[in-house]
């Protein structure tokens, strides 16, 4: 807003009969620098971000593609809707998961969310009680949730809320 202010200003000076400058827009250099130095800011920001995103889109996960039935390693980046991802004590998780169960008895895992909020301590999260009956070992998981239908909504910004359906 800061910027359109000046913008507003030095549009302004152009006109000579209520112009202090005489017509001379002596605002434009000093707002051409601000918003200049902002551009490159933004530039290395970004390219730092870009590449973040490659880092993490090329890490290594253990999935199960939709349909098939063996674990096997992939690039975070081949995780579709569907897969059935195997997450271990400390690993980062490489995309939004539906828990299905747990090492920890009764389904629950507690996760960090500090690379999203910023907050460091742990949230606690339950697998829903009707699927963690139907996914009891890895066997089970394979042969009740391989052929599984999920609906869900589209990317949002609201970490806390999610809605969808899983369809066996």
């Amino acid at each position: 807003m800061a910027n359109a202010y000046f913008l507003a200003l030095t549009l302004l000076e152009l006109i000579k009969p209520i112009s202090d400058s005489g017509g001379v827009p002596t605002m434009a250099f000093p707002l051409a620098f601000v918003v200049g130095v902002s551009m490159i800011k933004d530039i290395f920001e970004d390219r730092k971000r870009h590449k973040q995103d490659n880092e993490e889109n090329l890490r290594p996960a253990s999935a199960v593609e939709r349909g098939a039935r063996n674990l096997k390693s992939m690039k975070t980046h081949e995780i579709k809707v569907g897969c059935i991802v195997k997450v271990k004590e400390n690993e980062f998780f490489p995309c939004d998961l539906l828990l299905l169960n747990s090492s920890i008895p009764k389904g629950i895992c507690y996760v960090e969310t500090k690379n999203l909020d910023g907050e460091t301590n742990l949230k606690h999260k339950q697998a829903q009680k009707s699927i963690l009956k139907l996914a009891k070992s890895e066997d089970d998981i394979f042969n009740n949730f391989t052929g599984a239908l999920i609906e869900c909504e589209q990317p949002n910004e609201f970490l806390y809320k999610f809605q969808g359906n899983l369809t066996l």
